[in-house]
């Protein structure tokens, strides 16, 4: 993932850096070696701060930078903080999403469609397991879960072997958002791959239980009698 980490800065920055700058600069430089750091440097116009874009397993990776750069021992450095970045779209993006896997306007009943990345999937395939999962929201909380859902979830089943594709579904309702999540697999083995032991039972994690209000505890698996195919 990417995380950023923000410096605010005091008065006597611009002066304190003058003499810390070398071994912060070979401090910087060493953790963009490593791979860790991606870009770095400080605002301009005027000089209140600066940002450092980090890349890792966790935030670890930004935390232990800060708190052993010259600049913040030497107290140069006032506060600073480290964010998570999502980021979707570039190159360097950790997790990119293209534009016909966004959701749309959630004021109405829309679909969002990700197919699996992991190889060309014949489009006319029968059979199969279609499986049926539907949680809650507030409205408020409703972009964090879909992101959750695009970043996190949907990645991780396309790189499982018998997973064919994806369906993130929403519908407003008076008092929420109610999410309709459809998974196509190959077979009930290969849920299993995801779901454990215990394919009937829902798989919802901490960041999804987090912003959600309510889910179904179990799920429901139907058996595809035809596909057609994604559109084309």
């Amino acid at each position: 993932m990417h995380y950023l980490l923000f410096y605010d800065v005091g008065e006597d920055y611009v002066s304190k850096r003058a003499l810390l700058r070398n071994e912060h600069l070979e401090k910087a430089w060493k953790a963009s070696e490593r791979g860790e750091l991606v870009l770095g440097g400080a605002l301009a116009d005027p000089v209140d701060g600066a940002v450092l874009l980090f890349k890792g397993d966790s935030p670890e990776v930004a935390e232990r930078f800060a708190r052993n750069d010259p600049y913040v021992t030497s107290g140069a450095v006032k506060r600073w903080h480290v964010r998570e970045w999502t980021t979707v779209a570039g190159e360097e993006a950790v997790t990119p999403i293209r534009p016909n896997a966004l959701p749309a306007d959630k004021d109405e009943y829309r679909c969002g469609q990700v197919s699996t990345p992991v190889d060309e999937r014949s489009p006319s395939r029968g059979g199969g397991i279609l499986r049926m999962w539907k949680g809650r929201s507030t409205v408020e909380k409703s972009d964090d879960y879909i992101r959750h859902v695009i970043t996190k979830v949907f990645p991780e089943l396309g790189s499982i072997e018998g997973h064919r594709r994806a369906y993130l579904v929403r519908r407003a309702l008076d008092h929420g958002i109610e999410f309709l999540v459809l998974t196509l697999w190959d077979s009930i083995d290969a849920i299993g791959k995801f779901a454990g032991t215990e394919p009937g039972k829902a798989v919802v994690e901490p960041a999804a239980r987090a912003v959600l209000t309510e889910w179904d505890d179990t799920v429901t698996h139907f058996e595809v009698i035809l596909d057609t195919g994604e559109p084309g």
